[in-house]
């Protein structure tokens, strides 16, 4: 008698089949996820390098020439106290102890690092409810430039921020305008809190022309706000911190001289360094969509691809201000990039290496 058999897997051939393509799976995530990493770091190189160079490039190409407006609306950093909330709290923008923060002891605004609470994003009802509320959550989640900031080690120990505040006197806001940074983007808690402003009645709007924008960094950068301000004498901006950047200081080029044995030196305050000699001033500002530069010359506004949309991702434009001893002048020129996280271009490359 003839009998059909049909041959087919047994169970422990079928365990085995998806145990084993489990773990390829696996295997070829991890390597997938390792190379978009790879990827970004080096997109991250190629990015800081080439917006230093085609900046310097035009710079060569004026032979001289002031660059007033190049960097026209390029990011204060700053988040605005504007809007009746106190920008050094909940509301916003973090701030620290040092007295140059705020050597008057009052409320200023702070280096940016997204709006923290949920109820200062409103709709014109008042009401935080449905898309608002969304998008409200999104900002909350926002940590803006917290990679430059205070930093504790495994041992307990607390870094000097990288980043921090320095106010302009009449000479500096003189010296930007001639380095063509005279108007700048401030960042605001929302499209909604910056219409608040009155901006299309200001004298900035009706006499200058100034616009306000939208766009601004960090998670749902489409509905993050900012707008426009006038640098004075006064005006808040961030620095890099001497303390904590020596290394940004000498990749970029410039002059850091020693701090052995040196007195009255402050690690949270910048000011010390610069009248002790030790270094120049370093102004920071972000590199944002509605900067003159970025306008002018990326087809595509870039973006740090390593940090996430949490994180503020434009790349930062450094300016050296001289120390105005001696023969070196007060002038402020460009001297070079960094991503949101303070890698120059050496230290990403060095990532991207080690990573490889």
């Amino acid at each position: 008698m003839n009998r059909n058999f049909k041959k087919g897997f047994t169970l422990i051939e079928l365990v085995l089949v998806v145990g084993i393509v489990a773990i390829i799976s696996v295997i070829a995530i991890g390597k997938f996820t390792d190379f978009r990493k790879n990827a970004a770091r080096k997109t991250n190189v190629a990015n800081i390098k080439n917006i230093a160079r085609t900046i310097n490039t035009e710079l060569a190409m004026k032979d001289g020439e002031k660059t007033t407006g190049m960097f026209a609306y390029a990011e204060s950093l700053i988040d605005s106290a504007e809007g009746g909330g106190d920008a050094t709290g909940a509301e916003g923008s973090y701030k620290v102890a040092e007295s140059w923060y705020d050597g008057s002891g009052g409320v200023v605004p702070g280096i940016y690092c997204g709006i923290k609470r949920t109820g200062l994003v409103t709709n014109a009802g008042g009401v935080g409810t449905g898309e608002v509320a969304a998008i409200a959550d999104a900002h909350e989640q926002n940590v803006g430039l917290e990679p430059l900031a205070k930093a504790t080690t495994s041992r307990g120990a607390t870094t000097p921020a990288k980043l921090c505040m320095y106010y302009l006197a009449a000479a500096d806001v003189t010296a930007l305008k001639d380095a063509g940074v005279s108007i700048v983007s401030r960042h605001n808690y929302s499209n909604m809190q910056a219409s608040t402003l009155n901006w299309n009645s200001s004298k900035y709007y009706t006499q200058m022309g100034l616009h306000s924008t939208g766009g601004g960094p960090g998670m749902r950068p489409d509905l993050s706000a900012c707008y426009p301000v006038v640098l004075t004498n006064g005006s808040a901006v961030a620095v890099l911190n001497p303390a904590a950047c020596e290394s940004i200081y000498r990749d970029l080029g410039l002059d850091y001289a020693t701090t052995y044995n040196v007195s009255g030196l402050d690690p949270n305050d910048p000011a010390t360094y610069y009248a002790k000699g030790i270094c120049c001033k370093l102004y920071v500002f972000g590199l944002g969509r509605d900067c003159a530069a970025s306008t002018k010359f990326f087809e595509n506004h870039p973006r740090c691809p390593t940090l996430d949309k949490t994180h503020y991702r434009n790349y930062l434009l450094i300016f050296k201000q001289n120390s105005g001893l001696g023969n070196s002048g007060s002038a402020v020129s460009f001297v070079g990039v960094i991503d949101p996280a303070g890698n120059t271009a050496k230290q990403a490359q060095y990532d991207a290496d080690y990573s490889s």
